[in-house]
């Protein structure tokens, strides 16, 4: 395989792997997002003994907030399982492409993604040629 097509491939990996790290921090922020509505959830509960929580207040009247919160709870949770699955599948995919690169170059290389790439940066010596697409 050419140097100019090996660069190319590893520019594109390096480009997913950006793409995969904004998907993570998506995921971050809907996280604190749902840790935030729990909070506010659990704020809205009564605590009675025996019993950890219910959605009643002392007069068994429903709380005015808790549908509205367990709905974006319910939304919350979807959204970030979908995008939980497509970062794995993303990652699954990233991974097979650093794995077909070394395949492609006779090379065995082990570790995470980034330590795989850099091995294959490093044993190409492609390090330091910069690629300007066209």
């Amino acid at each position: 395989m050419d140097k100019l097509n090996t660069v190319k491939r590893v520019s594109r990996i390096l480009v997913q792997i950006n793409e995969n790290q904004d998907q993570l921090e998506q995921l971050h922020e809907l996280d604190r997002r749902w840790n935030a509505n729990r909070q506010k959830l659990e704020h809205g509960f009564i605590k009675i003994p025996f019993v950890k929580r219910r959605l009643f207040d002392d007069l068994g009247i429903f709380k005015h907030n808790i549908p509205t919160l367990l709905e974006r709870d319910r939304q919350l949770v979807g959204s970030y399982n979908k995008l939980l699955r497509q970062t794995q599948a993303f990652s699954k995919f990233i991974d097979d492409e650093i794995d077909q690169l070394a395949a492609d170059n006779e090379l065995t290389v082990t570790g995470n993604c980034f330590d795989k790439l850099s091995q294959i940066i490093r044993v190409l010596n492609i390090g330091e040629h910069p690629y300007i697409p066209d």
